[in-house]
């Protein structure tokens, strides 16, 4: 693609996203982050009507935020079915801290904070959506599970819930990858234990303890697990 060159982002597993421009159909916002190199959040331009419908980047990696990001970054549509919400964390000064941003037709709105659940203690995390946007889960490499409500009108994310708190020593729980079922109840978790053997587990969110409800699908070495989905099934 035209000027597509050089966006920043080394290919890790949540450091890349796009969106439509609300006010444009043509236009696309592309957000990237820096996990391990060229730290923040970025965005660049895409318009599709360029080069006779092939694309073209007319704005390049324009930073917003420039401190070390946990590998999370994460888009969800709006509740009015126009807009979207980019959701980023801090992996500098390490927080419970949440940065949600509003795409809308004006443009990328500056980014308001929300402190919730645990401190993550790490660069290696995930976030994920249920279908119907109103759960969040985060997990990270070290082992902390959380879920959170989430407004898709407001932004506002609340009420957290630890499902695994972050150990304090090793082991850790060395989680790599999550996703929700389809109607919300179920939360799979992958697992990536520098060993022979991954897990993919189940959790019964509806339970009045998940912790308890978890049971194991799967624990083979030949499965290779990331992108929030099990590969080689």
């Amino acid at each position: 693609m035209i000027n597509g060159d050089s966006i920043v982002g080394l290919n890790w597993y949540q450091e890349l996203t796009i969106t439509q421009d609300p006010a444009n159909s043509n236009l696309y916002y592309l957000f990237s982050i820096g996990v391990t190199d060229s730290y923040g959040l970025y965005y660049s331009v895409v318009d599709m009507s360029l080069n006779g419908g092939l694309g073209g980047v007319m704005q390049k990696n324009v930073q917003l935020e420039n401190f070390k990001v946990v590998d999370c970054l994460k888009a969800i549509k709006h509740g009015n079915g126009r807009d979207w919400w980019i959701i980023i964390r801090n992996a500098l000064n390490f927080s419970n801290e949440h940065y949600v941003y509003l795409i809308s037709p004006t443009g990328i709105s500056t980014s308001f904070t929300q402190s919730v659940g645990s401190v993550n203690h790490t660069n290696s995390g995930r976030y994920s959506f249920s279908a119907d946007g109103s759960k969040l889960a985060f997990i990270n490499l070290i082992g902390l599970m959380e879920i959170y409500d989430f407004d898709r009108c407001t932004g506002i994310i609340s009420n957290s819930i630890t499902i695994h708190p972050e150990p304090i020593s090793a082991p850790y729980g060395r989680f790599w990858s999550c996703e929700f079922s389809p109607n919300g109840r179920f939360l799979y978790v992958a697992t990536n234990n520098n060993s022979a053997t991954k897990d993919l587990y189940q959790y019964d969110l509806l339970s009045p303890n998940p912790v308890t409800s978890r049971i194991s699908l799967t624990s083979n070495s030949n499965y290779l697990i990331g992108y929030g989905f099990l590969n080689g099934a």
